[in-house]
C-alpha cells in the first residue's frame, strides 16, 4: 500500500543519516504508484531540501485554514510521537499523506529539526509579536532535545501566545530548565502512559487541562462539531462536566480559544468527538 511506503521513508527521516534518507527517497520516486504530478514535484521539492538543508514549503504556516486560523507548526505523525498509543488507530494527521505537498511539508519539517534546526528557528522568529502559535499541529516532541528546542524558543519570546496538545509526557518532565508562561499545554488522549505519570504531567505549571478524543458511537463529519448532537453525545459518553470542542479554533469562546486558556480553564476537560 501506498501509505506503508510512505511510513517507512518517515522512520528513515526521522531515524537515519542523510545518505540513507536520500537513498530512501529514491526508492518512492521510482516507485510507479508515486508517478503523478503532485508526487513527482514533491520528491523533487524533498530532494533539494535533502541536498542543500534549504526550505522548499513554508515552515510555519500562517495562512492557516478555516479550522486553524493561527501560526503553526507541524512535523510527521507517528515516528515522533514517543507517547503514542490508541491514538494511532484514529490519528487525523496521516490522511492529509492524501495531499503530496502536506506529506512533503511534513517530510521537510522533521528534516530540518534534525539537521539544520537554525532554519526552524529563523522561521519561529519571523512570527509577528503576539501572534498565537500552535506547535504540533501533526507530530509530537520527539525527544527532550526538542523540548529543549522549542521552550528556548518561547522563552526568548514571550509576546509568543503558543500552545499544543502533547503525549510526549516522558519527555516533557525529564526536560530540566524553565517552563515557559506562554505555552499552554493540554494533556492529549490515546496516550501510552500510567497514570502516575499522567497525573506528574498535570501538575507542571504549563499545563492547562486534558484534551480528550471521545467516540461518540456514530460517525462525526467535521462540520457537525459545536452542534447540540454532537455535544450532547459527547456529554453522555464522558459522564462528566466538559467543553465540548466546536472542531475551529478560536470560535469557542468570546475571549479566545479555549485551549490557549492557561487560567481561566486551568483543570477543565475539553472534548472533541473522533471524526
Amino acid at each position: 500500500m501506498k501509505t506503508h511506503a510512505l511510513r517507512t521513508f518517515a522512520a528513515v527521516v526521522q531515524s537515519e543519516d542523510i545518505t540513507s534518507i536520500i537513498a530512501s527517497l529514491a526508492v518512492l520516486r521510482a516507485d510507479e504508484r508515486f508517478q503523478t504530478i503532485g508526487w513527482i514535484r514533491a520528491f523533487n521539492r524533498l530532494s533539494r531540501v535533502f541536498a542543500t538543508g534549504k526550505p522548499e514549503l513554508t515552515i510555519i504556516k500562517s495562512d492557516g485554514n478555516s479550522k486553524l486560523p493561527f501560526y503553526a507548526f507541524s512535523s510527521l505523525p507517528g515516528v515522533t510521537c514517543p507517547g503514542a498509543g490508541e491514538c494511532l488507530k484514529f490519528c487525523y494527521s496521516f490522511r492529509a499523506w492524501r495531499y503530496p505537498d502536506a506529506f512533503a511539508r511534513q517530510i521537510q519539517n522533521a528534516f530540518l529539526m534534525r539537521f539544520y534546526p537554525d532554519t526552524i528557528k529563523a522561521a519561529f522568529n519571523a512570527i509577528p509579536d503576539g501572534a498565537d502559535f500552535r506547535l504540533y499541529v501533526d507530530g509530537d516532541f520527539s525527544s527532550v532535545s526538542d523540548v529543549s528546542f522549542w521552550f528556548s524558543l518561547l522563552l526568548s519570546r514571550p509576546s509568543i501566545k503558543a500552545y499544543g496538545y502533547s503525549k510526549s509526557f516522558a519527555e516533557l518532565l525529564s526536560y530540566t530548565g524553565t517552563y515557559p508562561s506562554n505555552y499552554a499545554l493540554n494533556v492529549s488522549s490515546g496516550h501510552n502512559h500510567s497514570d502516575d505519570t499522567v497525573n506528574s504531567i498535570k501538575a507542571l505549571p504549563i499545563t492547562r487541562g486534558e484534551f480528550r478524543a471521545v467516540s461518540v458511537g456514530f460517525k462525526v463529519k467535521s462540520n457537525m462539531h459545536g452542534t447540540k448532537a454532537v455535544n450532547d453525545a459527547l456529554r453522555i459518553k464522558s459522564n462528566e462536566r466538559i467543553f465540548p470542542c466546536p472542531g475551529k479554533c478560536g470560535s469557542c469562546t468570546g475571549k479566545g480559544h479555549a485551549c490557549g486558556m492557561l487560567d481561566s480553564l486551568k483543570g477543565k476537560i475539553i472534548a472533541i468527538a473522533i471524526h
